[in-house]
């Protein structure tokens, strides 16, 4: 993967802006915000709202994931002694642990789809 000149990140092509000169290897927020080239120019640049759409989008994919196994480890620390809460806890932790792939699975084509449609669009130049 290639790396911005300017803040020394790695990132996918299409992150990048085109040109030569100045502009090669640069990518599009420090392009943006080094005044090489304007926002409507880089149509890679994920904006305010459509970084927050995206990270809306994947916390609501890996939530339950995280929340499921931050259960597991808290049951084992501190709920496995309570004699009534423990069972009830456990219950619950084993009934999500079995849900939460199936609607993972359930569930994926959606998440593609909805990130797909929050992705910018990326016109490969000629010649790159």
């Amino acid at each position: 993967m290639p790396l911005c000149r300017v803040c020394n990140g790695t990132f996918n092509r299409e992150q990048f802006i085109h040109g030569v000169g100045p502009r090669a290897q640069v990518c599009v927020r420090c392009g943006v915000e080094s005044g090489m080239v304007t926002k409507e120019e880089a149509a890679s640049l994920y904006g305010e709202d459509l970084s927050a759409a995206r990270l809306s989008t994947v916390s609501r994919r890996w939530g339950p994931l995280i929340t499921i196994s931050i259960g597991w480890i808290l049951w084992i620390t501190f709920l496995a002694g309570n004699p009534p809460w423990s069972l009830y806890v456990l219950g619950l932790l084993g009934l999500g642990t079995l849900v939460t792939p199936v609607v993972m699975i359930a569930y994926g084509p959606k998440f593609r789809s909805d990130l797909d449609r929050l992705t910018p669009a990326y016109d490969r130049p000629k010649g790159h």
